[in-house]
């Protein structure tokens, strides 16, 4: 028997897993995939995940599955947990506990029985409720686009079916079907809707559960664009340097995209708080973020901060998280437009150490003991590396993972910026070449 709304496409051929409740859905979905079965369009296998929430009944559910299997033919895998106590060991609601289990279980048993998809029972009223939570808790088009036909190795056949639709299918078939009854208390935000804002909405909106169906799929489609355009964004607006992200302005839908792949925990106002960002400020999980009206810098907490290293006058030296330097001896011939390869003095490099810049947290330790560069071409006229640095152009957020070649305080070379008068080669110097790799872009640790 046919039912208006059903959806079996890129069902044909194919083995379907059907997660069975015994709820109304999950029966008539069997029911409706056994039709399938039978027409020789599918190969089918059920499942049952018995989550020990509601005690003897979630028990007598497992045995009205397992006997509805065995009558319609139906080879069937059940799984059990105690879901209570998981998430009690979890500090995980209960509701968003068993809803993980079920999934991991349901996936096991369909790689076990070697099947193409699952199939769950979600109907109209399931996906509307989905999408009204998300939209009140604000979500964007990604969460307005809530239980698509399918998702991964997920389908749901009935999505665009009303419950009333399904149980008139059930009643003139002569299946009968196990109650919930927990889905008559109001104790959960689900249950809240249906049971008291869905009937108001009804009343006003006699149409709504599917227009909110309607608005998901035009918000999966929509999304679907955005993600690409956030690829093609992606490619030429972001960059690493040693850690740190660098994303250059652009549209802020396509910004926060490509922040929330970047940092997938970041709620929306750590997203705000991210691309407004002027001064650095904390966005969460130790990140920082800082902008300069060109970038927005998203800055990682270091898991140890390298301490400095002796540099090597002949193979790599590596600032753990940071850089690699490959040294190896040249003639005394200068590099020109490479700020990542030099030549140097091999001499003024023999106490040299790879290191990040000088951080002190009081003032006076700093002007005691600051870095310096005596730039090349004026001398031996001295300057603060944050002089040095802002003369430059140098971002400010990227000086914290700024790898340096450094005789004690005095900088020798600036990868990426320039080197200083004492490092530079003259005719008859002993000369080595320096290569560095940033972690990031070429080096990646």
């Amino acid at each position: 028997m046919a039912l208006e709304g059903l959806r079996l496409e890129g069902l044909r051929g194919k083995r379907v897993l059907c997660a069975v409740s015994g709820g109304a859905d999950s029966v008539a979905l069997l029911r409706l995939l056994i039709e399938a079965r039978d027409r020789g369009e599918i190969t089918l296998f059920a499942a049952h995940f018995e989550h020990g929430i509601r005690a003897g009944a979630s028990l007598e559910d497992m045995r009205f599955v397992k006997k509805l299997c065995a009558e319609l033919d139906v080879a069937l895998l059940t799984g059990r947990a105690n879901v209570p106590a998981e998430a009690k060991k979890a500090h995980e609601g209960i509701e968003s506990c068993a809803r993980r289990l079920r999934h991991e279980f349901l996936e096991k048993a369909r790689v076990k029985l070697k099947c193409d998809c699952v199939a769950l029972a979600h109907h109209r009223q399931d996906r509307a409720e989905t999408v009204l939570m998300h939209i009140l808790r604000g979500s964007g088009l990604k969460g307005a686009a809530a239980m698509p036909y399918q998702s991964a190795q997920l389908v749901r056949p009935l999505i665009d079916v009303s419950p009333d639709e399904i149980r008139r299918y059930l009643s003139e078939i002569g299946q009968d079907w196990r109650e919930d009854e927990t889905n008559g208390e109001a104790d959960n935000p689900r249950n809240a809707l249906r049971l008291k804002v869905f009937p108001l909405l009804k009343d006003i909106y006699p149409g709504f559960e599917a227009a909110l169906s309607r608005f998901a799929e035009i918000s999966g489609e929509e999304d679907r664009l955005l993600e690409a355009l956030t690829d093609e964004y992606m490619e030429g607006a972001l960059s690493n340097y040693a850690g740190i992200w660098v994303l250059k302005k652009g549209e802020r839908a396509l910004q926060r995209r490509c922040l929330k792949r970047l940092l997938p925990w970041a709620d929306y106002a750590a997203a705000e708080r991210a691309l407004s960002a002027g001064k650095t400020c904390d966005i969460g999980e130790g990140f920082r973020a800082s902008g300069d009206g060109e970038n927005v810098y998203l800055i990682p907490p270091f898991k140890k901060r390298p301490k400095s290293v002796k540099l090597r006058l002949s193979g790599e030296t590596v600032l753990e998280g940071v850089c690699r330097v490959t040294a190896e001896d040249c003639p005394a011939v200068p590099v020109k437009n490479n700020g990542f390869t030099q030549v140097l003095n091999k001499a003024a490099l023999k106490d040299a150490r790879l290191r990040l810049r000088f951080e002190s947290r009081f003032r006076f330790e700093a002007q005691k003991s600051f870095d310096y560069i005596c730039p090349l071409g004026m001398g031996k006229k001295r300057k603060t590396l944050g002089d040095y640095l802002t003369d430059r152009h140098f971002a400010e957020p990227l000086r914290a993972r700024l790898p340096l070649i450094a005789a004690g305080r005095e900088i020798l070379w600036v990868p990426g910026v320039g080197i200083s008068e004492k490092a530079k080669i003259r005719k008859g110097d002993e000369a080595v070449r320096l290569t560095i790799e940033i972690a990031g872009g070429k080096y990646d640790d």
